[in-house]
This record gives C-alpha cells, structure tokens and sequence, in this order.
C-alpha cells in the first residue's frame, strides 16, 4: 500500500496512519458526531418518513479510523444513550416497539462497525510502520554501497574481484594503472589473457580461496605489466572471499600493493649494511655498534682476537666487560651520561687481552639520529693507544732532564743575545749616521736646488723691480718723457709678474712631490683625456716623434684631479721627446690593472685592488739603473742646467701618491722607458655621468656682502681688505680666530668668512670655521693657505662644504672666489622633521624643500636624537638649521624630544606642531623665543608663517 499516493484515499489514508495528540482526536470525534446528529435531526424535520441512523454508522466508522478504538466505543455510546432519549414513548404491552428495535439493531451494527474499523486501523499503522523501515534500511544500504563505491574508486590500494572460472569482474582504477590497462577492459577476461606473466602465481591462490573460503594475506610476487613491459615489479597481494547470503563463495577479491620502491630500499639497505660490516672488519680497530638503550648488537672481529672470547652465535659480549677494574666505575658512568643526553661518548681505559695483560685503548662511540632528532644507534670504536701513553709518560719522566738541559741552554743563549744586543746597536748606531748623512745629502741637494731656482727668479724679479723704480719720471712736467716712461715701467713690471708666477709654479711642484697640493678630484675617464690631449701632445712632440695611442675597451673609470693628471701625462711626454733625440716613438697605452697583496707588500703606501693604469712609453735612449734609481729625486736631472729644473718627474711621483695610486719606471740603456702610472679604480653606479667643470666666460660680480677676513699677516690683510672693498663688499678683519669670534659675539653676521688655515698659536682656521658654522649654519666658508694641512684637506680631497684658494693668489683671483660662492644659491641648512604620520610628514617635506631646505624625516623621537648627535659631531654634512616637532609620538612626548634636542644644540630653532590646544603647548615654552607652535592641521602658508617668525625669510623674498 503505498501511502504517499495523491488524491482523497491518499489523504484520508495518510491522515489514520499518522499520529494525532488526544485532544486532536477527541475533537475530530466531536465534530464527526455532531454533524451526524445534526442531519439526523434535521432530516427527521424535513421528511417523514427517513431512516434514523443513516449517517451515523459512516460517524462511527470514521471515528473508529481516525480516532481510535478507545475513542469509537465512546461515540457508539454516546450516540445510542441520544437515540435512545429521541425514542418515542410505547405502549404498556410487552412486545417491544419498532423504534426499540432499530435502535438495538444500530447498537448491534455500530460495534460490528468499531470493530471492522478497529481492525482496518491497526493494519494500516503496521503497514506504515513496515514501509518506513523499508525505505530506511533502503536508504542505508544505498549509503553503505555509495561508501564502498567510493572507498573502491580511490582507494591507494590496487582492488579486483573473480567469479568462480577466474574471470575479472570488476576492478578499481588504482589495480588499472598498475597493470596499465585501462578498467572498463577488464570485465568478463580471464587473468591469463590480460596478465599472462603473473598469471601462473595468481591463479593457485585464487583456486584456493575459492574451494576453501579461507583469506591469503600478504604473498609477494614479482613480474612485469603491461604498463612496463620492461621493468621487474614487486607486488604485495591478498585474496579474500566474498560470500552470498547464502554463504556461499559467488567471488574473490584481490588487494594489491606495489611494493617495488621498498624492495630496492631494502636491498639498498642491506647492501649498505653489507659494505659496513666489510669496512668494519677491514679496519685495524675494534669497531661495535649499540642500541639507544646501550645494548651492543656487532662487534667485528677483532674484539675476538684481542678478547680471545668467541659469542656464541646470535649473541655479543659487551665491550664494557673486558674493561680494567679500576676504571669501570667511571667508564660506565660516563657511558651512561652519554646515552641519557645523547653527546658523543670519549674515554681512555685499559682493555684486558686474552692473556690477561691490560693495554690503553681510546674508546669513542657517536649517535646516529633519526629524522626527529631520538638516537636511533650507536657507532663506536676502540683504538689501541698504548705506545702513545707510554711516550707520554717517557716524556713526563724526562721533564725533569728536559729542564736542567733546557736551564744550561739558556744560560748559552743569553751570553750569545747579550753580545748579538752589542752588534746590533752598534750596527743601528752605523745605519742611523748613514741614513743621517744620507738624508742631510739629500736636504742638502734639494735646499740647494730650491735655493738656485729661487736665486734666479728673485734676480729676475728685484731686477725688474729696480729697473721700474729707475725710470718713475722725477719731472711732472714732462708727459712725452713721461708716457715713455710708464710704458717701460709696465713691461719691468710685467717682467717681475712673470717671474713671480714662475716662482708660484716652482712652489706648486714642490708642493705636489710632497704630496700636499689641494687636488680637485672628479670622475675622469683616461681614454677620453689621452684622446683630448692628442692635438696638445702631438704640438708638444713635434714633426720626428709618432705618437700611437692604444686604449683599453672597458676601461674603468678614476677618481683624479683632472688638470693634474693632463700635466703629468705631458711632462712624461715631453721626457720622452727629449731621450729621443734622433726622433722615435711615443706609445699611451691605458689599461685595467690589479695589483695583488704579493705586489703590493713589496711598495710603500700600496694597497691591494684594482686599478686603472696609464703607461707611457717611449723608444729613446733609457735610463741606467743608477739614474732610474734617483729619477723621482727633486731637482735631479740628467739635461743641461738650461733645459729643466728637474722637478718633472718629481711632481709626477707626488701627485700620484697623494691620490693614492702607484708608479714605476721601466727602463734599459738602449731599449727605451716606460713609465707606469696606476690610479685607483672608481666604485660608482653605471650611468653616473663625468662632471663637467664650470667655466666662467666672463668677470664674476655678486651683490655687496658682508665678508669677515682673518689673516695673521697684515700686509696680505690689509691688501686683500682694500681688494675686497673696491669690489663692493663690507669687509671686517681680523687678525685671530679670537678677535673674528669677538666680531661675531658683538652682532656681526657674516655672509662669507675668508679665513687663512694657520693663524699662530690659538684656534686655526678650520677650529673657527666649525665655531661660525655652529653659530650660523648659513655662513659661507673660504680657506686659504699656502699648503694643503690636513685639517682642510685628507688625501688632497677637500671636505664637503669647504672651498679653498692656494696661496699664492692674485687679487683678481681672489676677487672672483669670493664672488663665485657668494653667487652660489643660499644655504639654508636641513631640517629634521619628527613626524610619525607618513601623509602629514610628505605634506610638510614638499613645503619645506619648496623652501630650499633639506629634509630628514624620523618617525620616533630616538631616531631624531640620533640624527642630532651625529650632525653635531659631523661637520662636513649638512648643518642642521631647525627642527619641526610633533607632540605625539610613539616612543615619547614631543616636549621631552625639544627639550633633549636642546641639550644637543642650544641655538637649534625648533617647530612644535600640536592637534591639542595650541596654548596649552605654548605655555610648556614660555621663555624661548626659539621654539614656535602650529596647530594641526597646517597648510605649507601655515608652516611658511612659523619658519618667518624664528627669522627664516620666505623663498624669493630680499
């Protein structure tokens, strides 16, 4: 019976079988019988002649299905005690009346009803409850077949089933890529046919299970598949039966594991297992292996022949049994340590031997572990050491004998280093007097070299000077005589100009030999200075001397003052020129070079690296080894007292030491020179372009400026004073650094300070410099001195932010410096702005460089600290001209960053920027006229404000 059918037998249906509450059914009764009364009632009202139980049989039927039994009997009962009080009155005779009769007939048919529906009730609830199991059982079985199905397809495992003649009937695809052929081909085959190979090891356990139902685990076969014909595979099979309900065998089921990949792990195993063994057995020790817990399982067999103890087969003897008595204790107790931590295990002990005679052995023993790290066993060794215990103590006893020789040995020695002090101090006494003779030579040589040069150049210029005196006209009168006069006065005057600037080039040669003229050091590519010079060079060389030049591809690039450089390379061109006296060959070549440490170690001032190298070589007639040795030596030279001063090569030497580059002469009588220059190579980022030096066409003029002059001489003062002046400048002297302080504490606010580097026994001029600088950041600084010192310049480099004029200068030159910097663009200084929002902090960066100012942003306060305390200590970086602080930062309060900030530097101006009340912040720096207040949010008019207010004038504005 199928309950779930539509229409109104299924629902009249469906409504019996379901279960109702009481109160439900006793309603559903109510109203059933009531309705039936109802008619009855209303149907007697309308016609006469009508059966009076017609609707309540079908009441009690319904009711009886619906309802229940319990509830039927009480409808029958209720609705015969109602037709009963409808019954009207009989008569006094004894027969009953017709309407008594039909109502016991109605009592008889309603229970003959209730118990039909009674019935029909209940067997409808079992059917029910019959086909709700029925379709649960259903609907687990098709669960369990869908697990299994699922199970089958993905298992890792291989899976087939055989009917009773050994015929595939089905397989999974794990057993279809094992074989290599593909599932769906398999039905209804015989193993024979797909598998013939295996087929012969197979079929008897198939024939076996079937005939006694009993499960074969784990048989191992081997053979190869049609998936690869060629290759020997290892399986691991299991066979089962599968049973009917009947318990009959219907299949058999196959399991199959490919095992290949584990068989060659354990042949590997075993082979490497093998070659220990055989190793072990090779050595000439005594070699064992133990378990994590310390229990030995192989000793080779050299235990045996030292021991003299065979084990019995399957069994071992520990090493620890053969140890000396006296040593166990402390042996198996270090043992034990180790094998409870797992360090390596190391001891000395005496092993008895099979005559009962103890000799030393060191025994050692590693763990090995596993891939978690647990000891997974121990390999240990024991190495006979009893020779060298016995030299040991050889050696211990004869410590003694050792001493007493070693005492009379000293004695010895010290007479002999006694009388070896005497000849060395008498030696270092010779080579200091040669060395000092030597030196005198030389100083000699060269004051005397510097002293004729000098001779001649002042004789030229006091001639010339004396000659101008003589012809100043005496008589005003007398303009012809007069005019001829200055003319002549100019040309002596221009005679002893000549002869000054010669004396100034002597100078800078000699400064350059000594390795302390100012250089302008820049990127310089040498093949596109060799390839420069080429027109210069080849006028220099004249019509009888070639000039080839050979540059290397690649070369890379030097940092070297270019001027410099150019003159080098032409007064070894112009040597070159003169050794070939009959005309020759003149061959630059450039080069990328590196000098080893080998190399380096044997030169002075050399470091190892790389290096871009210029040779110059010529075809002349060379050099002997005693005038290669001096050719460096100033004022030595081998031309006539009219062709050179010998400062050439010297000049050369000094200015590629000071750059700290090498050079070497390479030369034979005969075979030519070749001077070798190396210049080392320049770290940069490709594609940095070669600065180019800017060239001033015309006379330099800048506006009037407030210059501050500090010079101990008061003559150069005083001249370069009335220079500057009639140039347009307010200049202030001084004569020290103390009295150029003074000037600056009494108000004066240089734009440029012109300072001389040595300023007699106080501060110098770079103390002053770094003093004006603190004070006022923007302060323009301009050294002159007539050497480079190291306090301005370090390996001829000036430090950033300094320019330097040489002395001696013009005042022409002079002039134009001054100029030139103070044309350069305002130095405003940098700022260091501490701010933590990175949006509010790139907002305020763009104003301030708007500004001309150089930013350095620090998100925390320590970081701004930092970047304080390392640009006070730094002179050369930028000075740092104003802070701008925020009052909320993640690390500190912005107020404790201003107030440490002006331990750090008290005249630093500083910013506060604050989102609270701005007066609540300004009251924290009532006092000092040097920290300003913004509120957040500023705007760049905002912060322009602020910077106006501590004496920064808005960009543009006069």
């Amino acid at each position: 019976m199928d309950l779930s059918s539509r229409g109104p037998a299924g629902l009249f249906l469906r409504i019996i079988a379901e279960q109702r509450p009481l109160w439900w059914r006793l309603a559903f009764a109510c109203t059933v019988i009531g309705a039936a009364l109802a008619l009855r009632l209303g149907l007697i009202l309308w016609v006469l002649d009508f059966p009076p139980y017609l609707f309540q049989l079908p009441a009690i039927i319904v009711v009886s299905l619906v309802c229940g039994a319990e509830i039927g009997l009480a409808a029958i009962a209720l609705l015969a005690g109602v037709n009963a009080a409808l019954v009207p009155e009989s008569g006094s005779s004894g027969i009953a009346s017709p309407p008594l009769a039909s109502l016991l007939s109605f009592v008889i048919n309603a229970i003959a009803v209730w118990g039909i529906a009674a019935l029909v009730r209940t067997t409808l609830r079992r059917l029910e409850s019959a086909h709700a199991a029925l379709l649960s059982a259903a609907t687990e079985q098709t669960a369990v077949v869908a697990t299994l199905e699922a199970l089958l397809h993905h298992a890792p495992v291989g899976f087939a089933f055989f009917d009773a003649q050994q015929r595939f009937i089905r397989v999974n695809e794990m057993l279809a890529r094992i074989d290599g052929i593909p599932a769906r081909e398999h039905a209804g085959r015989s193993l024979a046919d797909m598998l013939p190979q295996l087929a012969g090891a197979v079929t008897p356990s198939l024939e076996r299970v079937l005939a006694t139902g009993e499960v074969i685990a784990d048989v191992e076969l081997e053979g190869a598949t049609p998936a690869a014909p060629g290759v020997w595979r290892h399986f691991l099979v299991s066979y089962f039966p599968v049973r009917t309900s009947g318990q009959a065998i219907s299949l058999v089921g196959m399991i199959v594991v490919e095992i290949t990949e584990r068989k060659r792990a354990e042949k590997a195993i075993a082979a490497s297992e093998q070659r220990y063994r055989l190793l072990a057995e090779a050595l000439p020790k005594m070699v064992w292996t133990s378990s994590p817990a310390g229990s030995g399982d192989y000793y080779n067999h050299r235990w045996a022949e030292y021991t003299g103890v065979e084990a019995p087969p399957g069994e071992v003897v520990e090493w620890h049994a053969f140890l000396h008595p006296e040593e166990k204790s402390c042996v198996m107790e270090a043992w034990k340590g180790s094998l409870a931590s797992g360090n390596p295990f190391s001891r000395e002990c005496r092993f008895r031997a099979k005559d009962g005679s103890y000799r030393w052995f060191l025994c050692r023993a590693v763990p090995v572990r596993d891939e978690d790290g647990r000891v997974d066993r121990w390999y240990g060794s024991c190495t006979d050491i009893s020779e060298i215990v016995a030299a040991r103590e050889a050696l211990s006893r004869s410590n003694e004998d050792l001493e007493r020789l070693a005492a009379a040995r000293t004695a010895q020695l010290a007479a002999a280093n006694t009388l070896l002090k005497q000849e060395m101090e008498e030696r270092l006494r010779a080579e200091s007097q040669l060395r000092q003779a030597q030196k005198m030579e030389a100083v000699g040589q060269l004051t005397g070299g510097i002293a004729h040069d000098f001779n001649n150049l002042l004789t030229i210029i006091i001639g010339n000077i004396e000659a101008a005196e003589r012809r100043v006209p005496t008589d005003p009168a007398d303009t012809r005589n007069q005019e001829i006069k200055t003319q002549e006065i100019r040309r002596f005057l221009d005679y002893g100009r000549q002869g000054a600037l010669r004396a100034a080039i002597l100078t800078q040669r000699l400064l350059a030999f000594s390795r302390r003229q100012p250089l302008d050091p820049r990127p310089t590519d040498a093949n596109r200075l060799v390839t420069g010079m080429s027109h210069m060079l080849r006028s220099a060389l004249g019509e009888r001397v070639m000039l080839e030049t050979v540059l290397a591809g690649g070369l890379w690039r030097t940092e070297i003052d270019h001027n410099q450089l150019e003159n080098a390379i032409l007064n070894l061109a112009v040597n070159a020129r003169d050794a070939m006296m009959d005309g020759g060959k003149l061959t630059i070549e450039t080069a990328n070079a590196y000098l080893d440490e080998a190399y380096c170690a044997e030169h002075e001032d050399l470091a190892p690296g790389q290096y871009v190298a210029i040779f110059v070589s010529d075809t002349g007639m060379g050099m002997s080894e005693d005038v290669r040795a001096r050719a460096f030596e100033p004022f030595f030279t081998t031309k006539g007292p009219k062709d050179g001063t010998g400062l050439g090569l010297s000049q050369v030497y000094g200015f590629v030491k000071q750059s700290g580059g090498h050079v070497m002469i390479y030369s034979e009588r005969g075979e030519g020179t070749t001077v070798k220059l190396y210049l080392p190579r320049l770290e940069e980022t490709p594609g940095l372009l070669e600065p180019v030096p800017a060239r001033t066409d015309g006379e330099v003029r800048a506006a009037p400026a407030v210059l501050l002059m500090v010079e101990d001489d008061d003559q150069l003062r005083a001249m370069g004073a009335a220079t500057l002046r009639e140039a347009g400048h307010t200049v202030i002297e001084a004569a020290d650094a103390s009295a150029a302080l003074d000037a600056v504490s009494r108000g004066t606010h240089p734009d440029l300070l012109f300072t001389d580097v040595r300023l007699g026994d106080g501060m110098d001029g770079r103390g002053l410099a770094d003093e004006v600088k603190r004070r006022m950041p923007r302060t323009r600084v301009l050294f002159t001195t007539a050497y480079a010192r190291n306090a301005v310049v370090h390996q001829g480099r000036l430090d950033p932010g300094m320019k330097l004029l040489t002395k001696p200068y013009s005042q022409s030159e002079l002039v134009a410096k001054v100029n030139g910097m103070l044309d350069e663009p305002a130095l405003r200084g940098a700022v260091l702005l501490v701010e933590d929002e990175p949006f509010v902090a790139m907002v305020a960066s763009q104003v301030l460089e708007d500004q001309g100012f150089k930013v350095t942003i620090a998100s925390h306060g320590e970081a701004a600290l930092s970047h304080a305390r390392a640009a006070k200590a730094d002179i050369g970086r930028d000075a740092l001209a104003l802070a701008i602080v925020d009052i909320g930062l993640p690390d500190m309060r912005g107020d404790e960053v201003v107030r440490r900030l002006g331990e750090i530097a008290p005249d630093l101006p500083i910013i506060v920027a604050t989102g609270y009340a701005a007066q609540d912040i300004s009251d924290l720096f009532v006092g000092r006229s040097d920290v300003g207040v913004i509120s957040k949010p500023y705007d760049g008019a905002t912060l322009v404000a602020a910077l106006e207010r501590l004496g920064f004038r808005p960009k543009g504005e006069g």
